[in-house]
């Protein structure tokens, strides 16, 4: 079972950073595994924080999202909203 480093949370999903397309102003969004084939939205998942943080010891990479905007998005927008990866 995969957990939080953060917070020791075991509700993981899965997924991909993704860049917004605007070339002068890009947006980094969590883009969840298992988006509806046709879901009808403009963005590609939950917005990124601007700062991400990198350890020098083991190459982890990591940024912050809102947990509820994840959530709303998974919700309206994925084929298993509430199936948390383990």
């Amino acid at each position: 079972m995969k957990k939080c480093f953060k917070c020791g949370g075991t509700e993981i999903v899965k997924g991909k950073i993704c860049i917004s397309a605007s070339e002068y102003f890009p947006e980094y969004f969590f883009k969840p595994d298992g988006l509806r084939l046709f879901a009808a939205t403009l963005r590609a998942g939950a917005k990124l924080d601007t700062e991400s943080y990198a350890c020098l010891g083991c190459g982890a990479i990591w940024s912050q999202t809102d947990s509820v905007a994840l959530k709303e998005f998974m919700q309206k927008h994925c084929k298993q909203a509430n199936k948390a990866q383990t």
